[in-house]
């Protein structure tokens, strides 16, 4: 009997210990596309884990990379790249699609006055700009029916609500890969009015992945933030040139977030510090890219 039950305890004790191994394994490893063979990813991956945890990044963050080479039209990194996000202010790239969307089709007058909000909306990140775009189409429910119905490769987009007096908008969602499909899309012109919404991600702004980096000072970005306490995230074109002055341009897209950060009690730093520790990984991410990318076309 007694042999029985240290056996039963034994088996009890192997089912746990895989439940537990299993457990932390779907949070220490991160998704990746089996496809893509790059060693970019594992430079990614590994420069990343240095900073967790204490060192920027805690046991709560999760993170989503792109790399996308435009020259050659080939995905060089996909981590996470389809969890569904905070979107904070990236999700200002689709109200503006909506926007031109509509004026493609008549539906609405690009004016003086509508210029003005685009470039307070993607320049400046103004909430109450992208409001006057949201209600300007009908409403949150209208700009994502219409954002579906026409461009339904932006699988995880959502737009449910307009953005608080506050800022903190937790419900609009997107994901590392509908933004990386976003600026391809933009690169191509297969969007209405690309080089419009090109000219305002171009204007000088705050970003992630150029500023205080190493890349050179040569290259141009197009690209928009999204900060809110629990997400951090910047997407763009960077555009680069070879040794030859071939246009080498790529889009590069990084997200963190951290969820349990959208409950006051457990900000335990403050936004402006808290936002620092992740924007200094982002930017060295970018880096490795960029090096990565410049070291494929110096030959």
């Amino acid at each position: 009997m007694m042999n029985t039950i240290k056996y039963k305890l034994v088996i009890l004790l192997i089912l746990s210990c895989g439940i537990t191994v299993f457990l932390c394994s779907t949070v220490v490893y991160a998704s990746r596309d089996p496809s893509i063979d790059s060693p970019l990813e594992e430079t990614i991956d590994e420069l990343v884990k240095q900073f967790r945890p204490g060192r920027g990044l805690t046991y709560s963050d999760r993170t989503s990379f792109v790399v996308y080479d435009l020259s050659n039209n080939v995905k060089l990194v996909s981590i996470n790249e389809e969890t569904p996000r905070m979107a904070a202010s990236l999700i200002k790239n689709f109200v503006m699609l909506v926007y031109f969307h509509e004026v493609k089709h008549g539906r609405l007058q690009h004016t003086q006055r509508n210029k003005y909000h685009l470039e307070k909306m993607i320049r400046y990140s103004s909430n109450d700009s992208t409001n006057y775009f949201i209600r300007l189409i009908g409403g949150p429910r209208t700009v994502h029916r219409k954002l579906k119905a026409n461009y339904p490769f932006f699988e995880q987009t959502k737009i449910v609500e307009y953005i608080p007096k506050n800022g903190r908008t937790y419900r609009n969602l997107t994901s590392a890969r509908d933004l990386n499909k976003f600026y391809v899309q933009m690169w191509k012109k297969t969007l209405p009015y690309s080089d419009k919404m090109k000219h305002y991600f171009e204007l000088p702004n705050g970003d992630y992945i150029y500023k205080k980096t190493r890349i050179p000072a040569s290259v141009k970005v197009y690209n928009k933030t999204g900060t809110v306490y629990g997400l951090i995230g910047d997407s763009g074109i960077i555009e680069m040139r070879d040794a030859k002055g071939k246009l080498r341009p790529y889009v590069f897209t990084g997200l963190i977030e951290d969820k349990s950060k959208t409950n006051s009690r457990r900000r335990r730093i403050s936004f402006g510090a808290w936002v620092g520790q992740r924007a200094n990984i982002l930017r060295r991410v970018s880096e490795k890219v960029y090096d990565y990318i410049n070291n494929i076309y110096q030959w």
